[in-house]
């Protein structure tokens, strides 16, 4: 199976650039889900899931493609 490749700094700026935008515009919630299309780094999303619990993650919508790339598919499930 191809691993998903990380998101470039170009396009984590790009993303970032929208959701300030969006917030200019008092588009709160709808900045909030384009900023969570910014893959969270794989130790930030290890430690939320043991110290916060993997529901917060997926409740949340947190982009999980960099963890799973590092700790495998079935990572949030372990």
């Amino acid at each position: 199976m191809p691993q998903a490749q990380a998101m470039s700094l170009e396009e984590r700026a790009a993303i970032c650039l929208k959701a300030i935008e969006l917030k200019k515009q008092g588009k709160l919630e709808e900045s909030e889900k384009v900023r969570k299309q910014i893959p969270l780094q794989p130790y930030l999303a290890k430690f939320a899931k043991e110290y916060i619990g993997a529901d917060f993650l997926i409740k949340y919508g947190w982009n999980l493609t960099e963890a799973e790339a590092e700790f495998g598919s079935d990572w949030l499930t372990k």
